[in-house]
């Protein structure tokens, strides 16, 4: 079995903008399905985004259009919803109908069982941020990430190499689960972090670990989304060191795709990458339905 924590899709009623901006057609909830009755996907958790930087970029629907998607198919997809920190709620009081926490009950209530894809370009530990995470594990709500460099000009929430405001707020909130993803984030799986993004992020073999490592050992509430090719480049690229991460942190992993790209995109590498990886004898039977799906149940209860 399979779940993907980590998809899109784009607006299915407007598809001009899914030819305009992106220039090819919409992947709308009915491709989604279709690749994965292909690709043997039992079900995906579908991300929808609504921050500024990313609003229109991509053409990805939003928290109405993915949940109405979702309850139109409840066997298959699970919704998450996606709020900005930048919104005027989160200077709500708590408990009053003008607060990020009662925004984000609502949407708990009407099916969204986590938060994202997080990607608000501010610092990943700014204070309104801390309202959020607060409110997302008092309502049992986890958080993918997107994380970006603090001097980065892209999206996602900011953080320095290393990730020293992650791990502040695991520390404080740690109620919450975080769930990072691309490449600042798994960046920090090597030891040999670049001066910057413009020198790469692939180390093959890197020969030291990294940042990840030890946040991973240390913090319950840390897990990782290997979706996207910033999940898949930095596993596979040390075929010693990435099978030995998966093995080490399976409770903590989590299988994506991070698509929404066309009905005949490429096979995404992960799947292929975790298969080959179990018939080689470098990640156990019980890694692999961790990452493949157990650690998803479990998490979002399903």
């Amino acid at each position: 079995m399979f779940i993907d924590i980590h998809t899109h899709i784009t607006y299915q009623d407007c598809p001009e903008l899914a030819y305009g901006i992106l220039g090819r057609p919409p992947f709308d909830v009915d491709v989604l399905l279709k690749r994965m009755d292909l690709e043997g996907i039992d079900k995906s958790v579908v991300l929808p985004l609504v921050n500024p930087e990313v609003l229109d970029r991509y053409g990805v629907a939003g928290n109405q259009e993915v949940i109405r998607a979702c309850k139109a198919h409840p066997d298959r997809l699970i919704p998450f919803c996606a709020v900005d920190p930048r919104s005027m709620l989160v200077w709500g009081k708590k408990g009053t109908p003008g607060s990020m926490y009662n925004l984000l009950k609502i949407y708990r209530e009407m099916g969204c069982l986590g938060i994202g894809e997080v990607c608000g370009t501010i610092p990943v530990d700014d204070e309104r941020y801390g309202v959020i995470f607060e409110a997302a594990g008092e309502l049992n709500m986890p958080l993918i990430f997107h994380i970006q460099r603090i001097t980065g000009h892209n999206y996602g929430a900011a953080d320095e190499f290393h990730l020293p405001g992650f791990e502040r707020m695991l520390q404080k909130y740690p109620d919450t689960v975080f769930i990072g993803h691309s490449m600042a984030f798994w960046t920090e799986i090597s030891g040999e972090v670049p001066e910057s993004e413009s020198e790469g992020y692939l180390y093959n073999p890197y020969t030291k670990k990294g940042r990840l490592w030890e946040l991973f050992e240390k913090y319950p509430n840390i897990g990782g989304d290997i979706s996207a090719g910033s999940g898949a480049y930095a596993l596979s690229c040390d075929p010693v060191h990435g099978p030995e991460f998966m093995e080490k942190f399976q409770d903590k992993l989590y299988f994506g795709t991070d698509r929404f790209s066309a009905i005949d995109e490429p096979i995404p590498p992960q799947k292929p990458l975790m298969d080959k990886w179990l018939a080689e004898g470098k990640i156990s039977q019980t890694a692999y339905d961790k990452i493949s799906h157990l650690n998803a149940q479990k998490l979002l209860n399903i």
